[in-house]
């Protein structure tokens, strides 16, 4: 991601909606979206052909980071990708020194956690999910060099999880929010049709931001943007960006929601990797 400087409360700026005054200093955080572009961002059989090995899958994937790491000029190892296992439970877990060494390819360390957390001491390392139309919430405290990752689907935003990736920070590094960096990356748009009232929206925020909103009898639309200002207010933090991409309609991203209702081809059907690292510093 580009160093942007932020100089109105609100600042379009490509697919960035930009929330909050004040200059925003990113050091060597980086942000990473693959989009469709480098094709399938995981190993999950139902995005391969019929029959085809986990180690097949794996090699297939692997190529696919290497692309992106090649693109982004190295800053990140590719074999070096983390995804936690999420069980809803809110669990925070930092990424160690000792984690990345124990195997050579990231995706075979499981990690049990909701949100993973990366560090400056850790650079060259992606830590993120595939995703299609759900958000990642990117938080990243930059004056003490540590971020949290999690993918925030609609049950995940109703179990308060953008808000628990906030209080990851705050109880594992005293983290401030006046030095924690938002990003939230790109989903769903602000009009994701459902036919009923959807099981996930138990929590009464829904309702309340009409993050679910009824237009008709069997005509329901989903915002999630409202659900997630709801839990992370723009105004609490430095510096604030939502990815404006709408994965539902945008050629440039694999959405879920879209093959499922039928609006779309089983292409559409696959995930992008959102995430974040920290750059390798290059030596002299």
């Amino acid at each position: 991601m580009e160093n942007l400087n932020i100089r109105e409360n609100i600042l379009k700026k490509g697919h960035y909606a930009i929330y909050k005054q004040g200059p925003a200093s990113f050091k060597n955080l980086r942000i990473l979206n693959t989009g469709n572009k480098y094709g399938i961002m995981t190993t999950n059989a139902l995005f391969y052909e019929d029959g085809m090995s986990f180690d097949e899958r794996k090699a297939i994937f692997l190529e696919c980071r290497k692309k992106v790491a090649a693109d982004n000029n190295y800053a990140f190892d590719p074999y070096k990708f983390y995804i936690p296992k999420q069980d809803g439970k809110g669990k925070a877990v930092e990424l160690t020194r000792d984690m990345v060494e124990a195997y050579e390819d990231g995706w075979d360390l499981d990690i049990e956690a909701d949100i993973l957390i990366t560090t400056d001491k850790v650079p060259g390392v992606v830590v993120g999910f595939p995703v299609a139309d759900c958000p990642v919430v990117v938080a990243s405290d930059l004056k003490n060099g540590v971020t949290a990752t999690a993918h925030c689907s609609a049950a995940m935003i109703d179990n308060y999880l953008p808000k628990m990736t906030i209080e990851s920070l705050q109880s594992m590094y005293n983290s401030k929010k006046e030095d924690i960096f938002i990003y939230i990356g790109a989903h769903a748009g602000k009009d994701w049709p459902y036919d009923r009232y959807p099981d996930f929206a138990s929590e009464s925020f829904w309702k309340k931001t009409e993050a679910v909103k009824q237009v008709s009898a069997n005509d329901f639309r989903i915002n999630m943007d409202n659900a997630l200002l709801y839990q992370l207010p723009p105004e609490e933090y430095e510096t604030y960006i939502i990815n404006t991409d709408n994965t539902r309609t945008n050629p440039n991203y694999y959405s879920h929601s879209v093959y499922n209702n039928g609006e779309g081809p089983k292409e559409k059907d696959g995930r992008h990797f959102e995430g974040a690292y920290y750059q390798k510093t290059k030596r002299l």
